[in-house]
């Protein structure tokens, strides 16, 4: 597929993880479900007693940059499909002028 996807691991279930035998399947099942259905919210997976122990946040081309925002134990994702990938301050800032202007911002530089 040469696809990326974003999961977020709660440190906290690390131990449900690490005793769970079939944590690995469950999430991959998890990363084929967000692939079919991109649009969502993220899809949890558990690990023994823990509900939510990762969750699969989006998946993406690996030729493309996704932009997420993480916290709270959750994710959104402001924007997929940016045609090229970040490799100097220039190109990050584009990536990021690209997924704010839809939201209806726009990014400028404060320096003089």
């Amino acid at each position: 597929m040469g696809c990326n996807t974003s999961v977020i691991v709660l440190n906290d279930a690390l131990d449900d993880i690490e005793r769970d035998p079939d944590f690995g399947k469950k999430l991959v099942a998890a990363i084929r479900e967000r692939y079919r259905n991109p649009k969502g919210c993220p899809i949890d997976v558990a690990a023994s007693s823990h509900v939510n122990a990762a969750s699969v946040i989006e998946t993406h081309h690996a030729d493309h940059t996704s932009v997420v925002l993480i916290g709270g134990n959750t994710a959104k994702v402001l924007g997929i499909g940016f045609d090229y990938r970040f490799q100097d301050q220039a190109v990050e800032l584009k990536i990021l002028k690209d997924a704010l202007t839809p939201l209806g911002y726009d990014l400028r530089s404060q320096t003089k």
